[in-house]
Order: C-alpha cells, then sequence, then structure tokens
C-alpha cells in the first residue's frame, strides 16, 4: 500500500522572510497529523504574473499571497472566486482541474475578529478610518461594506491612489481624505484601521496621531510583525482599545488551510506557538 502523498503550500511575497505562515500552517499540519509541508517563496514583484501562473505546471497545492503582490496574484488567475471579485485582489491562489483560482480569504479574516468585538448594532453606526489603499485595503472596505458601516474615510500617503480606489468603488459613503487631514480623519473615527505596510518591522512606524481619537474608538493594525506595533502601543497609551495583526492572520489562514490539504484546521488557539515565534525571531 502507497504512502499517502506528501501535500505542499506556501506563501508568496516580496519580502517573504517576515511571514509567519509558515510557523502557523506548520503547527496546525503537525496538530492534524496530517503529511504536508508549508514554506515561504521569494516572489519579485515584476516576475510575479509568470511564476504564479506556472503553479499549474507543479504539484503544488496552493499558496497565500502577501504585500505586494495580491493584486498582480488576481490578474494571473484563470478565474476568480466571488470574494477575491469584490476585493480586486487575490491572498490566495489555488489549482482545481488544472485551472489557477484566485480567492482571497483577507475578508473573512478581517471581519471575524471585528465581529467579536463589536455587534452588528455598533457597526451600522460608526465611521471608520482606512489607511492604506493596497490589496489589504481593498479586503477590509470590502469587509466593512458587508457588515453595514455607513461611513469609510480612507486615507493613503499617495492621495492620487486612494482617490483612483474610491472611484473604483464609486460609492458615496466611502470617500478620501488627502493625507495631510488625516487628523480630521482621526478625530471622526470610531474605529481606526491600518491596512497600510507602516509599522512593520523594517519599515517606518505609521505617522498618524491618536491624540485626537475619540474615547471609545477601536484600533484595529493588520500587521503583526512585530505583534504591539508602535500603532497598538499608542492607542494602549491613549486607553482604546486594539485588536491586533495576528488575530486576521489566523481568521485568514483557516480557511486557506482548508483548500490546501483538504481538511478543516484544528480548533486549538495557536497565537501562542505565534508569539513565541515573534519572540524568538524563529519562523
Amino acid at each position: 500500500m502507497s504512502a499517502p502523498v506528501t501535500r505542499l503550500a506556501g506563501v508568496c511575497g516580496w519580502p517573504v522572510h517576515h511571514s509567519l505562515s509558515p510557523t502557523l500552517h506548520a503547527h496546525w499540519l503537525r496538530e492534524a497529523g496530517l503529511r504536508g509541508a508549508y514554506v515561504p517563496f521569494m516572489v519579485k514583484p515584476w516576475e510575479a504574473r509568470s511564476a504564479f501562473a506556472s503553479l499549474k505546471r507543479t504539484t503544488i497545492a496552493g499558496v497565500n499571497v502577501t504585500l505586494p503582490l495580491k493584486t498582480q496574484a488576481f490578474s494571473s488567475a484563470d478565474e476568480a472566486t466571488e470574494d477575491a471579485r469584490r476585493i480586486g485582489a487575490a491572498n490566495c491562489l489555488y489549482v482545481r482541474g488544472g485551472r489557477l483560482i484566485a480567492h482571497n480569504t483577507d475578508l473573512e479574516g478581517f471581519t471575524a475578529p471585528l465581529r467579536a468585538r463589536r455587534s452588528y448594532a455598533d457597526l451600522s453606526d460608526m465611521t471608520v478610518l482606512v489607511v492604506g489603499a493596497g490589496g489589504a485595503s481593498r479586503a477590509v472596505i470590502a469587509g466593512l461594506l458587508g457588515l453595514g458601516v455607513p461611513e469609510i474615510i480612507l486615507c493613503n500617503r499617495t492621495d492620487a491612489t486612494a482617490e483612483a480606489l474610491v472611484a473604483q468603488v464609486g460609492l458615496p459613503s466611502f470617500y478620501a481624505l488627502p493625507w495631510a487631514k488625516r487628523g480630521l480623519a482621526v478625530k471622526r473615527a470610531d474605529l481606526i484601521v491600518n491596512a497600510s505596510s507602516a509599522g512593520m518591522a523594517g519599515y517606518p512606524a505609521l505617522d498618524l496621531s491618536l491624540v485626537r481619537a475619540p474615547r471609545g474608538a477601536l484600533v484595529y493594525d493588520l500587521v503583526y510583525t512585530p505583534e504591539r506595533t508602535p500603532l497598538l502601543a499608542d492607542a494602549a497609551e491613549a486607553g482604546l482599545e486594539t485588536i491586533g495583526g495576528l488575530d486576521m492572520l489566523i481568521g485568514q489562514a483557516r480557511p486557506a488551510f482548508h483548500l490546501f490539504y483538504g481538511q478543516a484546521a484544528p480548533d486549538t488557539d495557536p497565537a501562542p506557538v505565534l508569539r513565541e515565534a515573534l519572540r524568538t525571531g524563529t519562523r
């Protein structure tokens, strides 16, 4: 009798050394007793489309996609799921029937921690500030719209990029403010979401003061390396409630694990394993 096939999956990014996804999926594989592996792939942005297209010629079950490759992943696929089309970006690629499928689990990953902290009634009365206009921001905006948030303000260091994304969505409840006026957005916001790479290890901190934030505001930083980003540290000092990027990382990884390995990820909380990896610098 032949041994079970070892299924291979991974994460693509530029850079990718910071990703905790290999640690997370390896932990789940061990917990589930599955024959599988999950490895990082360094993919150059200018070669991303050809690299993603080549997945159909390999035995790789699928890959997650991180910064800054999510829009290239979407455009490289033969077809896209509804969630990927809604966002216009993919954080997940997999092969089915010889075709490359673009999917996005960021939407589910973003909304799950938020719904655990705020009721639908609360969300339907919120003004939200989103910082960043890349692939992660698209998932955040789609998630917020799906939750019925009535007002979303977008700020990005490059104003034209924010304005272009707002024009693509085309809803009066979603609008951009110039980066120079981000303080006004903070003053209005019940929820502040950092969907940019600012604050990630090796990147400058997010240039956003929380001094004028409402006392009951919630600050949600999608960055998880480090777990306590400068933005989250500022929020804690100001007495504001926070959500860190590990929550989203785990939330978006669960459906991806099922796609890659054919069964649900274990129910145990992997956060202690991830925190230990951050503490020791091991991946």
